[in-house]
C-alpha cells in the first residue's frame, strides 16, 4: 500500500506540474531571428549634375584632327562618354601608352572637349595594350595605372583598389536620375575562339575571313565573376535612366569580328539580370547601351531577357571619332545605319517636347544623321 501510495503521489506531481506549465501567464520567449540589414544599392560615385545630353564616341588617333568633338560640342552635353580605343598603344612597352596619351591630352580638340564638359572613360584593346587582348595580356596593370592617371579619377574612386577599370557614377541633379554603368571588357576576358575558315559577306560588295567564332561553352566568361557580382548590385540602383557602356557591340548579331556575341552565354546572362532587376523595381528603369570599336555608327535593337519584341534593348554604337573602315558588317538587329563617316553619339534623355529617350548620330560635317527614338 505504501509502494502505491507513492506511485500516486509521483503521477499527481507530474500532472500538477503539467497543467501548471499549460495554463502558465508567462509567455514562452520568442526566437530570436537575425538577418542583415538591407542596404540600399548605391552607385560608386553619386555626383549632384542633372544630366539631360549624353554624348559618346570611340576609336580617335591621337595625334589626328577630332572635327566630330566640336560637333558634340556644340550640342552641349553634360557629359561625354570615351568608349575606348581612344588611342592606339598597342605596345609591350608602357612609355609608348604613355606617349600616346600625352598626345592625345595635346590635342586642340580633345582640349576643347575637356574644357566644355565632364569626360567618362573606358577602355578598349588598343588603349588597354593590344589588339584583341583580354586578361593574358601582360602590361594590363601598367596598363591600368596609366589610364586612371591620364583622366583624372577621384582619389576615392572604387577602382583604383579592384583589379579591372568597371565604375558606376549615378547623376542626381534633382529633376532626374541618371546611373551610367561602365563596363571592362578586357580585364578578365577570356581568350576568343579562333574561325575556321568562315568567309562572311559585308556592305559594298566586301568579303571577308571571320576572326572569331562564338563559344559553345557556358564556363567562358567576358566580365569575370567579380564584375558580373558588381554589376548584379548595380541593376538594383534606383535612377529614371541607366546607361551601360560598353567598348563593344551589345546589340549587334555575330559578325566574325569582336562582340558579345562571341560570348553568347555572357550577352544572355546579362539581359536576363536586366530582367530580373526591373521585376524587383517598382517601376522599370528604362536601359540602353552604348558601343564603339568598329569605325561606323548604327544603332541595334535586341530582344531582352523575356524574348518578347516588346522587350527589346537598344545599343546605340558611334565609332570612331578620327578611325573609319572600308565596310560594314551584316547585322539583322541593326535598326539604323550604318554611317561611315566619322561620328559621335548623343543620347538625350527627358527632353520637353521629345521622345523620353532620343538616340541621335551626328557626323564630322555637324549634319544630323540619324534621329531615334528608343523610349517613346
Amino acid at each position: 500500500m505504501i509502494q502505491a501510495h507513492r506511485i500516486c503521489s509521483v503521477l499527481f506531481l507530474a500532472c500538477c506540474i503539467s497543467t501548471s506549465a499549460l495554463f502558465s501567464c508567462k509567455p514562452e520567449p520568442k526566437a530570436i531571428i537575425l538577418r542583415k540589414p538591407i542596404t540600399k544599392a548605391t552607385a560608386d560615385l553619386i555626383v549632384r549634375k542633372e544630366v539631360r545630353t549624353v554624348a559618346f564616341g570611340s576609336c580617335a588617333h591621337a595625334e589626328q584632327p577630332m572635327p566630330v568633338l566640336d560637333v558634340a560640342i556644340r550640342q552641349k552635353p553634360d557629359v561625354f562618354v570615351w568608349l575606348g580605343d581612344n588611342v592606339y598603344g598597342d605596345t609591350e612597352d608602357i612609355s609608348a601608352l604613355e606617349a600616346q596619351y600625352e598626345t592625345l591630352g595635346q590635342n586642340p580638340h580633345f582640349q576643347r572637349l575637356d574644357s566644355a564638359t565632364r569626360l567618362l572613360a573606358t577602355w578598349d584593346d588598343h588603349d588597354y595594350g593590344w589588339n584583341d587582348a583580354g586578361r593574358h595580356y601582360p602590361l594590363k596593370e601598367e596598363s591600368k595605372d596609366v589610364f586612371l592617371d591620364f583622366w583624372k579619377d577621384p582619389r576615392d574612386a572604387p577602382r583604383k583598389d579592384r583589379d579591372g577599370i568597371y565604375m558606376s557614377y549615378l547623376f542626381d541633379g534633382g529633376k532626374q536620375d541618371v546611373h551610367i554603368i561602365l563596363l571592362d571588357t578586357r580585364t578578365f576576358r577570356d581568350d576568343l575562339l579562333r574561325s575556321q575558315s568562315i568567309i562572311l559577306k559585308g556592305s559594298n560588295g566586301f568579303s571577308y575571313m571571320a576572326d572569331y567564332e562564338p563559344h559553345r561553352g557556358e564556363d567562358s566568361t567576358l566580365l569575370g565573376t567579380a564584375q558580373w557580382r558588381w554589376l548584379k548590385k548595380q541593376l538594383n540602383v534606383q535612377a529614371d535612366y541607366r546607361i551601360i557602356a560598353s567598348s563593344t557591340q551589345f546589340g549587334a548579331e555575330w559578325n566574325g569580328y569582336e562582340s558579345w556575341a562571341n560570348f553568347p552565354s555572357e550577352q544572355q546572362r546579362m539581359l536576363e539580370l536586366i530582367e530580373a532587376a526591373n521585376q524587383k523595381q517598382a517601376t522599370a528603369v528604362p536601359t540602353v547601351f552604348i558601343s564603339g570599336d568598329v569605325h561606323y555608327a548604327e544603332i541595334s535593337k535586341i530582344k531582352g531577357g523575356n524574348r518578347s519584341a516588346s522587350d527589346a534593348i537598344f545599343d546605340i554604337t558611334a565609332s570612331g571619332i578620327t578611325s573609319t573602315w572600308d565596310f560594314a558588317t551584316n547585322n539583322a538587329n541593326r535598326v539604323e545605319g550604318p554611317i561611315m563617316e566619322n561620328n559621335v553619339g548623343i543620347l538625350q534623355l527627358g527632353r520637353p517636347g521629345k521622345a523620353k529617350i532620343v538616340a541621335e548620330i551626328w557626323d564630322a560635317t555637324g549634319q544630323l544623321r540619324v534621329e531615334h527614338s528608343v523610349l517613346p
